[in-house]
């Protein structure tokens, strides 16, 4: 009977998240990233970055699976996100070892559901949930049963297929990996199941993409991520901002929380979700398994490491997703600890924390269904009939290029000539993004619109001015 009651709870969880992010699907490219990833599935092409190095073979091939069957970019990403989010709720249950039958279970269960960046996530057309999603499952088959080798191998072939899907997520799992490593004898069936679950993908990367352009691919954007155009320390070293952008991007665009200038019913959710953090934090007991309890602890520390130093931390809030989870559980051990006082504060703040939850991730979610800043001024590009000169950086030029839009498009850069744009554009030309400071030695420079989205939704061009230029008479 229990046994039916949990399958049935599964059932309903897994047709709950597929659903939902179905209901909530986007239907347009809201950045370039997400561009990429959609352009993959009409032509898989490493050289064209689409999408960019490392390729993310596994998560490509079960969207286009899906993407053949749907032939909808929008609904073919959702379902990924969907199912990806299943497989989180259920094995961060397991990890954390709650029961989804049980009334703790379902408010874990109602908790990652309603996250909101991890709704959001399930959304877009990118691979970070899906990411996500194998690596909880790899870290439980870690954490249990430490001489059940099945469970073990099981791991380091995830782990391998891990490398197909989100290849930045490796360092989250290093830890465990190289834990039972060291300790197991049988090392060549470990090395053989992770083997086996990189190849799976690696050898159709090389088939479709060829070793040579592979290796060019992965040569190119290796040392770009790192050295030129990658966020990292080496190009972006501001050390308080990187610190406090993980900060915020946890606090705030992970969990819900309030910032400033965010919308006062932020706070509702702060309040109740600090009060529930202390209360997890003091409810800790001595962990039952200290090695579990390490090896957690080390994978988030180390995860933590790596975007601080080599990620794109400062404008990207994706790259904490694996975090969230600690977080998370700190919330429902939380509520876990205090709603079994059956005192009247106590429930009133744990109704008022997944009423704000859910309030905020819904509005969230109906602001992303509206197109982004970007793909606003190619709607309103679309709808003009005359060819024009566009001035921008070559991402947007790139955007709008690739949906079509007619234009000569000019990028902004270190070696952009002036002289030769005043000599040969048009009267008439549009500047996308405030670089006027380049051209009002010999240009008038007028606002014309600014374009907005809320950045907790996506913080890639939350704002976008654009500017007409008019050529000044008699200056050359």
């Amino acid at each position: 009977m229990k046994k039916n009651i949990a399958k049935d709870g599964l059932l309903f969880l897994l047709l709950c998240c597929v659903f939902s992010r179905i209901a909530t699907a986007i239907y347009y490219i809201e950045d370039i990233d997400s561009l990429r990833f959609a352009l993959s599935l009409s032509e898989y092409n490493l050289i064209k970055l689409q999408p960019h190095f490392p390729g993310y073979p596994v998560f490509w091939f079960f969207s286009k699976i899906l993407f053949l069957f749907t032939n909808n970019l929008g609904l073919t990403f959702s379902l990924v996100g969907g199912l990806s989010i299943f497989v989180v709720i259920y094995f961060t249950l397991k990890l954390y070892d709650i029961k989804l039958n049980s009334l703790i279970g379902f408010f874990c269960a109602g908790t990652i559901f309603c996250n909101p960046l991890l709704w959001l996530m399930s959304n877009r057309f990118m691979p970070d949930l899906m990411g996500l999603s194998i690596s909880i499952s790899a870290l439980y088959f870690f954490s249990i049963v430490r001489d059940n080798n099945k469970n073990i191998i099981l791991g380091f072939f995830l782990f391998g297929l891990l490398a197909g899907v989100r290849l930045s997520y490796i360092p989250f799992l290093i830890v465990p990996v190289s834990y039972h490593f060291i300790i197991q004898n049988n090392k060549y069936m470990l090395f053989s199941s992770f083997f086996i679950g990189c190849v799976v993908w690696f050898l159709p990367l090389i088939y479709f993409t060829g070793i040579e352009d592979l290796y060019i691919a992965a040569l190119d954007q290796t040392r770009g991520h790192f050295f030129n155009f990658g966020g990292t320390f080496i190009t972006d070293s501001d050390w308080i901002k990187r610190i406090i952008s993980i900060i915020k991007y946890i606090w705030a665009d992970g969990l819900g929380g309030y910032w400033k200038g965010r919308s006062w019913q932020t706070i509702f959710l702060s309040i109740s979700m600090i009060y529930l953090i202390i209360s997890g934090l003091l409810s800790l007991k001595k962990p039952k398994d200290k090695t579990n309890f390490l090896i957690f602890f080390g994978s988030a520390i180390l995860y933590l490491s790596w975007i601080l130093f080599f990620q794109n931390i400062i404008y990207k809030s994706r790259h904490i997703l694996p975090l969230l989870i600690f977080f998370i559980f700190l919330i429902i051990n939380g509520i876990k600890s205090i709603y079994f006082r059956k005192n009247l504060l106590d429930q009133i703040v744990i109704a008022v924390f997944f009423l704000s939850l859910i309030n905020i991730t819904l509005v969230l979610v109906q602001q992303h269904r509206t197109p982004s800043a970007i793909s606003q001024i190619k709607d309103d590009l679309v709808n003009t009939s005359n060819k024009q000169t566009i001035i921008s950086i070559p991402l947007i030029n790139y955007y709008l290029n690739t949906h079509g839009i007619k234009a000569d498009f000019i990028s902004v850069d270190e070696k952009i000539d002036i002289e030769k744009i005043y000599m040969s554009a048009q009267d008439d030309i549009l500047l996308i993004g405030n670089f006027s400071r380049l051209f009002v030695k010999d240009f008038d420079v007028v606002l014309d619109t600014n374009y907005y989205h809320n950045p907790y939704v996506n913080r890639m061009w939350p704002h976008i001015g654009t500017f007409r230029l008019f050529k000044k008479k008699n200056v050359r």
